[in-house]
């Protein structure tokens, strides 16, 4: 008998900026899950760095751990951030999707989750991270800094940015909703929430932001939920929580790569995105492919015990296969999750097969 792994399949795009160097400037790095390639970072001025401990205005100690990244209480955070030093120029990051994590993130009438912890600087409070089909501008010179690369773009997102008459503006430091629809200029929705500030601090408190999007049949409008998470909250939010909200009719076929854009100082860490809420949210368990870790058979009693990474509140389906193609029979179709970050399972294979032989491979699955 023998188990074998199934990936997990609903966390489709992770970035923690988990790489090395100090202050390093971050064009051309390609971790993170969910990726076609690297990232690719234009503009000029203050670079977009990973790895940045200290900022131009006011105490970052405050808010970066030693390694320059995010935490938030009980949610999981590695490596560094996303930051700038100061206010000079403009920067713009973008990365495409692998054809996989576009097709899984775009269907019609299918809702997606995303998260990312960040924080709005003192002041100049631009920053804006958007799922589309084109990056934003930052070109030396141009009066269309921060709106889209295309006139007839579409996108959905957050920023701190705030609509100008056409141009981004600097906001109060509210997580706010972001889509460019059909055109190079946002629509903003105002957040309803300000993150606290401790003076002398160099930003905002960092908040864990996660937005919801519902796709609709063409026809329909879309809609993009925001909402602030805070600390020991791991229940879905109700769309009455929300704190910013747009809607629009996307294409979101062609929704294919993230675009970040600032020209202060936004610090953004931890960004996923998924199919439920538990992928992107505190507490939602590991991040790590769904698989069984632990197998143990006793032919004496013919019980095999199996471990697997789990998710409080979650069901699993434990499937069995006698040549690892077919999968259709399951010894279980309910597993609740045990506490914790492993579930085990002890199951009397002669209840299930009688006093024959077999030769059975187990993996499992969540239950949708």
């Amino acid at each position: 008998m023998a188990a074998s792994p199934l990936l997990q399949a609903e966390l489709i795009l992770l970035e923690q900026f988990d790489y090395e160097g100090v202050d390093t400037p971050f064009n051309g790095f390609d971790g993170g899950q969910g990726f076609d390639g690297a990232w690719e970072v234009v503009g000029w001025g203050r670079p977009y760095d990973i790895g940045r401990t200290a900022y131009a205005v006011g105490d970052s100690s405050l808010i970066v751990n030693d390694r320059g990244g995010l935490d938030l209480e009980g949610h999981p955070s590695a490596g560094s951030a996303l930051g700038r030093f100061g206010t000079a120029g403009q920067q713009e990051a973008h990365r495409n999707l692998t054809a996989d994590a576009q097709a899984a993130l775009t269907a019609d009438n299918s809702t997606i989750w995303f998260s990312v912890l960040a924080c709005a600087p003192s002041g100049n409070k631009f920053g804006t991270l958007i799922f589309g089909t084109d990056p934003m501008i930052a070109i030396p010179g141009s009066s269309e800094n921060g709106n889209l690369s295309s006139p007839a773009g579409q996108a959905f997102g957050v920023g701190f940015r705030t609509d100008n008459g056409g141009l981004f503006g600097s906001g109060v430091g509210s997580p706010n909703a972001v889509a460019f629809v059909n055109s190079s200029s946002a629509t903003v929705a105002v957040g309803s929430y300000v993150p606290p500030f401790v003076g002398g601090s160099s930003h905002h408190d960092v908040s864990l932001i996660v937005g919801k999007i519902n796709w609709k049949a063409n026809g329909t409008d879309d809609e993009l939920l925001l909402f602030n998470i805070v600390p020991g909250v791991s229940t879905e939010p109700v769309d009455g929580d929300a704190i910013a909200s747009l809607a629009a009719d996307f294409d979101q076929s062609n929704f294919s790569l993230l675009s970040l854009q600032d020209t202060g100082s936004t610090i953004f860490d931890e960004i996923r995105f998924g199919t439920t809420f538990s992928d992107v949210a505190p507490g939602a368990g590991p991040i790590a492919p769904l698989a069984i870790s632990e197998f143990d058979y006793s032919p004496a009693s013919r019980e095999v015990s199996l471990t697997w990474n789990s998710k409080p509140g979650k069901f699993y389906i434990i499937k069995y296969s006698s040549d690892m193609v077919d999968w259709t029979s399951d010894i279980d179709d309910s597993a609740a999750a045990d506490a914790g970050e492993f579930t085990t399972k002890v199951y009397n294979l002669g209840a299930v097969f009688g006093d024959a032989p077999t030769k059975v491979f187990f993996r499992v699955e969540e239950a949708p």
